[in-house]
């Protein structure tokens, strides 16, 4: 390990890290299976975190959940994306047009992170929260993102998800490939009902980096089995155009490459 590598910071991004919309709240015992930390270090980290406005405590025996101080450290990440600014228009257009969710989207080690999102007001499709994630081998942005970078960075990737998560790097590796048939035809990748039956999605990357990263446009909608090939390539091509309109506007590309 790199010796500028500070293990107890590190674990105490670890116990942050363990709570999650389905577990909002956590036990000390529940840090201790989920980190892998003996007792006495969850404790004496979430005592620190309690300290420092991370962590609060829900009564004396209800368990940890995190405090508004981690809103201060991802607000002026959120602030700097100047590209949701510009994007929120054509997303709510778009969500509107094909009656779903329209998202942007970056990569977080083996997830694909929700940054912003978007969706018709009376809107049956399921809305997604800021901070939301799913896996990013089985997710259509995480996979659009996969099929966008290097090969390296892809080997990369891949490798993190088989030592992290061998269940879903076994039930979805397969998917890459039709992934990048897809991307190629196309220029957007598909996932049907992967994490809800009657649910499709489509993703388009952004044509190049911004600030390092390669963001990632999402839209998903829910249709009927017949028509689910259907409405997802219709989805496909709007997102599409709907994202080199916004390279365009924030100058990625010029109306002669458009």
């Amino acid at each position: 390990m790199d010796e500028h590598f500070t293990i107890t910071l590190a674990r105490g991004v670890q116990i942050l890290q363990a709570f999650s919309s389905e577990k909002p709240t956590l036990t000390n015992g529940e840090l201790v299976t989920l980190t892998g930390m003996d007792k006495a270090t969850v404790s004496r980290l979430a005592f620190t975190l309690i300290e420092l406005g991370y962590l609060r405590r829900e009564g004396l025996r209800g368990g940890y959940s995190l405090d508004t101080g981690v809103l201060t450290l991802g607000y002026p990440l959120l602030a700097s994306m100047h590209i949701r600014q510009v994007a929120r228009p054509w997303m709510h257009n778009l969500s509107e047009h094909m009656d779903g969710t329209v998202s942007l989207c970056v990569r977080d080690r083996s997830s694909i992170i929700y940054l912003d999102s978007v969706r018709k007001i009376d809107s049956n499709t399921p809305s997604v929260d800021i901070g939301s994630s799913l896996p990013l081998l089985a997710s259509a942005a995480g996979r659009a993102w996969l099929c966008s970078v290097s090969e390296a960075q892809r080997t990369a990737a891949l490798n993190q998800i088989r030592l992290q998560t061998p269940a879903v790097f076994e039930a979805n590796q397969k998917e890459i490939e039709k992934t990048k048939s897809q991307m190629q035809r196309h220029g957007f990748s598909i996932n049907r009902g992967a994490h809800d039956a009657r649910r499709v999605a489509v993703a388009v990357p952004m044509c190049k980096l911004l600030h390092g990263e390669l963001i990632v446009f999402n839209c998903s909608l829910l249709a009927d089995e017949s028509l689910r090939l259907a409405k997802a390539r219709e989805a496909g091509y709007a997102l599409r155009d709907m994202v080199r309109h916004i390279e365009v506007a924030i100058g990625m590309r010029t109306l002669d490459n458009e």
